[in-house]
């Protein structure tokens, strides 16, 4: 046996914690930015923060547009991140964990798949899953999700371990739950008392919940981004929200004349300029964003998500030569205001059907075929099915009980 040396040079993507933060911020909301710099700014002697100038509105009429009051707590991710030290995990793993909870929305699913996840972090699948598992471990039971069958099955399996047949019902025959109770029975070989306590449980069960503890989202709709018309159509940030961060120059003077303060002045001062460069190129990274979603989605200014056409965060950052996660990022809690009314940059975003129609028209069509039924003969969703081929989309029954329910429709026997 011959014993070697060999050296070897490989590239690996170091997650520092100012990159960390970094993505921090970009995910968040204008206002909680704000929030955010002014922290910052009560900590750091140099950060010298100016209000922006109160220019007149963007032109057009927004008075129709609804304006809530906004509402940042409670926060999903912060009550995560509370629990983590708590996790039987060594710290690596914690520092994974940490990263998979920003990647979740604000129902508590997460967005990305296990193999996108690999890729980022430059870990095996095996190594995501695991601190997946870890992650689904904490509170609000079935957090960490991405389906809602995976999100009711963790909570199955916490508050009713011993239920099989509640397993087997979320696990193989969830879209017969609502509306065809009589061959649930028969697929499950229960009998009525028990079908009706099978059926109590799953109605327990919180389908979102993420929603449960807050969201990232206010009720608030506050514009990050503008799209207004005078000759053309012109897209720009609302920097009305985000406060000007300048240097303080009295620092400049103060570290000459006491030196024992230059170690904490240089610290906070390197800690200024990366602050103001993130804040920067969060702008710059959203604006580019905003632009090519309306290049792609013309529509929008004009009737808004109605007649969108499929697009997906990968196309969008691969035109913009960006990581399909920072797209991600970016995209979360965003607000656009438009000639057609104000919206999350996210519903811009429409998923696409087998044959390439974009979810957000079949939504649309599915609303308005059952506010136009009969209130005594309400439609069912095996009708709902051939009133959408008839119009072009061909879907499944299954599909047309996932847009009924995302739109908070109950099935036909409850309208």
């Amino acid at each position: 046996m011959k014993l070697h040396l060999e050296m070897k040079q490989t590239n690996q993507l170091k997650m520092t914690p100012q990159l960390q933060q970094s993505l921090h911020l970009l995910q968040m909301s204008s206002q909680d930015l704000r929030e955010y710099i002014e922290q910052e700014a009560m900590e750091n002697p140099w950060i010298d923060l100016r209000e922006p100038s109160y220019a007149d509105p963007p032109p057009g009429d927004w008075s129709n547009f609804p304006l809530y009051k906004y509402e940042p707590e409670p926060c999903l991710h912060d009550y995560l991140l509370q629990q983590l030290p708590f996790l039987p995990c060594n710290e690596k793993e914690k520092k994974l964990i940490r990263h998979f909870i920003f990647h979740l929305d604000d129902n508590g699913y997460l967005q990305e798949s296990s193999d996108d996840l690999a890729v980022e972090y430059k870990i095996t699948e095996t190594s995501v899953e695991n601190c997946l598992t870890l992650l689904q471990t904490l509170e609000p039971a079935g957090i960490g999700a991405r389906t809602l069958q995976e999100c009711l099955s963790l909570q199955a399996r916490r508050f009713f371990p011993e239920d099989r047949e509640l397993s087997i019902l979320i696990s193989r025959y969830l879209p017969y739950a609502a509306e065809e109770p009589a061959r649930l029975k028969t697929l499950l070989n229960l009998d009525w008392r028990q079908l009706d306590l099978c059926l109590d449980r799953l109605k327990s069960l919180h389908p979102k919940p993420g929603l449960a503890i807050g969201s990232a989202r206010s009720d608030v709709l506050i514009p990050d981004i503008y799209i207004t018309k005078e000759d053309d159509y012109h897209i720009s940030l609302n920097r009305q929200i985000v406060p000007e961060l300048n240097m303080n120059e009295e620092y400049k003077q103060m570290m000459k004349a006491h030196k024992e303060a230059v170690s904490f002045l240089k610290e906070k001062y390197r800690t200024f300029q990366w602050l103001k460069k993130s804040v920067e190129q969060r702008q710059w990274t959203i604006l580019a964003i905003a632009e090519e979603v309306f290049r792609c989605q013309p529509t929008m200014v004009s009737e808004g998500t109605r007649s969108l056409s499929p697009l997906t965060r990968k196309e969008v950052a691969s035109r913009l030569g960006i990581h399909e996660s920072t797209v991600s990022r970016a995209v979360r809690n965003k607000v656009i205001q438009t000639p057609s009314g104000t919206f999350y940059l996210e519903e811009f975003f429409p998923s696409r059907t087998k044959l390439g129609s974009s979810s957000a028209a079949i939504k649309s069509s599915l609303q308005q075929f059952i506010v136009k039924e009969d209130p005594l003969r309400p439609l069912s969703d095996q009708k709902l099915v051939h009133l959408l081929v008839r119009d072009g989309y061909h879907v499944s029954r299954r599909t047309v009980a996932k847009y009924r329910e995302l739109l908070n429709i109950p099935p036909s026997v409850k309208r």
